[in-house]
């Protein structure tokens, strides 16, 4: 009975959470984020976007360290700390693993516990125990240490151990983004989701990228990313199936060294904006970073028809009148 009852606050809070987000008009305000970079440097590179778009972004997103368990612990200090001192609510991208030769059933035996409780504690003291954890983002892929094709089985029991952990401190009332890389990747999303008792919000990151020799136009590209296994339209479709909102925490139009990004793409832009905008997206983050594997940076104007697409679909949206991230301090 209490564990129900605790479910049916949950989901009220969460409702009530949206509603404050609905606009006069009736329409869903936009919850808009940017990347910058890691920490207090992307509290410097911030500046130059909110001078570009002309205005604060409503939250922004940030990563910690995976080279061991030290390093992330360090950095998460670090990034907390910088993004405290500007009041900022922050998306806290968090690694199941680090590049350490820690394993999934290692994690799932509850080796690591200590670490996501520690983190866990860390966050709470700084004001931010009830932020958005995208925990293990593009898990599908196979280019991080906690790839899910490795040991599904085991990802799926990690992934609901560090959740319990984490909730279970004091104080606390984390959301988690269960977010996947676009497309089916290594291994089909669905097959490692981790119940909804586990997820509160659905998430895939999105850009502008093909490898298709066949699809050369900006609406080719585009229709794509909507229609290909594990695009967007199953996204809408599995997010509607378990009842739960939809993020989009990592998007961009931008240049890739191997040739595969679909570059200053004003028409990108404007469906993304359009997919956003009818399926009530719940948060989303430009990725406006000049990335080694991804160029996508607007806010220099090196893409000027995406750049205007991008001011023209969302500098005219005020900013929500709360975060659904998290609200810092609260």
């Amino acid at each position: 009975m209490l564990k129900q009852l605790g479910k049916t606050l949950s989901f009220i809070a969460m409702t009530l959470v949206i509603s404050l987000c609905i606009t006069t008009t009736g329409k869903a305000a936009t919850t808009l984020g940017v990347y910058e970079g890691n920490g207090c440097d992307g509290v410097s590179d911030l500046a130059g976007f909110v001078n570009w778009f002309g205005r604060q972004p409503d939250f922004v997103v940030d990563f910690f360290a995976s080279d061991s368990w030290t390093s992330m612990m360090n950095d998460a200090t670090w990034a907390i700390g910088c993004w405290k001192r500007q009041n900022k609510t922050v998306l806290f991208s968090v690694p199941m693993l680090p590049q350490d030769g820690s394993t999934l059933q290692q994690g799932a035996a509850g080796n690591f516990d200590d670490k996501f409780r520690a983190l866990a504690k860390l966050l709470a003291s700084n004001g931010y125990g009830n932020a958005t954890i995208r925990l293990g983002w593009e898990f599908n892929g196979g280019w991080y240490a906690w790839a899910a094709k490795k040991d599904p089985a085991n990802w799926i029991l990690y992934w609901q151990r560090i959740v319990t952990v984490m909730r279970s401190e004091p104080g606390t009332s984390f959301r988690f983004d269960w977010c996947s890389a676009q497309g089916l990747q290594q291994i089909a999303a669905s097959d490692v989701y981790p119940g909804d008792a586990y997820v509160d919000v659905i998430g895939r990151d999105n850009y502008n990228q093909t490898w298709d020799a066949s699809i050369v136009t900006p609406q080719d590209r585009w229709n794509n990313i909507v229609s290909e296994p594990y695009g967007l339209t199953w996204l809408q479709a599995f997010a509607a199936q378990h009842g739960k909102p939809i993020s989009i925490p990592e998007w961009g139009t931008g240049t890739r060294p191997d040739g595969h990004g679909g570059g200053d793409d004003s028409y990108f832009v404007q469906q993304m904006a359009a997919w956003i905008k009818k399926n009530n997206v719940l948060y989303h983050n430009y990725w406006d970073y000049s990335a080694p594997d991804y160029d996508a940076k607007l806010s220099l104007g090196s893409q000027p028809a995406a750049g205007a697409a991008y001011l023209t679909a969302f500098r005219s949206i005020p900013r929500a009148p709360t975060s659904v991230v998290a609200k810092k301090g609260s």
